[in-house]
């Protein structure tokens, strides 16, 4: 079979990439949703010194609340996101590697960790948030971000990788370990894909199937063939969900 008749693997880094995010943000009310969401926590800090952002890529999330807060921190271990990060956010101060390998120094009001753990191999998933929420200040929220296990994208993945995230059940793991020092909890978040034409829903299925590595990517047609029985919607177009689950972690008084 020809490359050009199979999934294509991205390079994070590719012009390809980032178009296809930006395909995926243009037909999506995701991030809208998620941003309501957090302007609603904010409201519940009883402190805005120091803003954290747990993997903050290009900086775009980062950029949100750079005017809510003293002072931001953004982790960032690429270099190639590094440089946009800078250009996006001046004022950061950013720190150039991984999570478990950050030292703040200072703790923070709010700490995002958005659409990070699918990068994160899952065996150190629980070490990752209890690193984080060490960091936390008294009163402060940790938030953890990740597509829900049951939305129409992780059962695509799970169908042609054989895998889905499940931030519930770390939530559920990170409360029987730390439930004494922490309160946890859950909430989800609605969000759908929503184009006119399969052009773009295919596009945007590949990109969320690059979310896990794809040493042998499926068939295109195998792809397209699933967006057709599982995403059409009723009247034309295609419709499938990509709801968000927001982890809130507090330290308890």
């Amino acid at each position: 079979m020809k490359d050009d008749a199979r999934v294509r693997a991205y390079d994070s880094q590719s012009v390809a990439y980032h178009q296809a995010f930006q395909v995926f943000l243009d037909h999506t009310d995701q991030e809208v949703n998620a941003r309501r969401w957090l302007d609603g926590l904010l409201q519940t800090l009883p402190a805005r010194q120091v803003f954290l952002d747990a993997g903050a890529g290009n900086g775009q999330v980062t950029a949100w609340f750079l005017n809510q807060f003293d002072r931001t921190i953004a982790i960032e271990p690429n270099p190639s996101l590094n440089s946009d990060l800078r250009r996006t956010c001046p004022s950061a101060e950013v720190l150039p590697v991984g999570i478990l390998e950050a030292q703040p120094g200072d703790h923070a009001d709010l700490i995002l960790c958005s659409h990070v753990l699918c990068y994160i191999a899952r065996s150190e998933w629980r070490a990752t948030v209890a690193r984080m929420a060490s960091w936390l200040a008294p009163g402060g929220a940790l938030v953890i971000v990740l597509q829900n296990h049951e939305t129409d994208c992780m059962r695509m993945l799970d169908a042609f990788l054989g895998q889905r995230f499940d931030l519930a059940a770390l939530a559920q793991e990170f409360e029987e370990e730390h439930g004494q020092q922490y309160r946890v909890e859950l909430q989800l978040v609605s969000a759908h894909v929503t184009t006119p034409d399969l052009a773009s829903a295919y596009l945007i299925a590949e990109f969320m199937l690059n979310l896990l590595p794809m040493p042998n990517p499926p068939a295109r047609s195998a792809l397209e063939e699933y967006i057709g029985k599982h995403f059409a919607g009723p009247t034309g177009g295609f419709r499938f969900s990509c709801h968000q689950e927001f982890v809130v972690i507090r330290q308890l008084r």
